[in-house]
């Protein structure tokens, strides 16, 4: 089920995934794993898409 969040809000939880799929790979190697929900995908790239378009963000 989809939630109502702003296009900030996703960035912002976006963002947030990135860097826990950082901590994962720092740690885990190429053993790292990890299972998303379509909300966190959509956050996901939200963040990157934001980053594409506004490079230093």
């Amino acid at each position: 089920m989809a939630t109502n969040l702003s296009d900030n809000d996703h960035r912002e939880i976006g963002a947030h995934i990135f860097e826990y799929i950082q901590e994962l790979l720092a740690k885990d190697g190429d053993k790292a794993t990890i299972t998303l929900h379509a909300d966190h995908m959509r956050s996901l790239d939200r963040f990157v898409i934001s980053q594409i378009e506004c490079p230093g963000s």
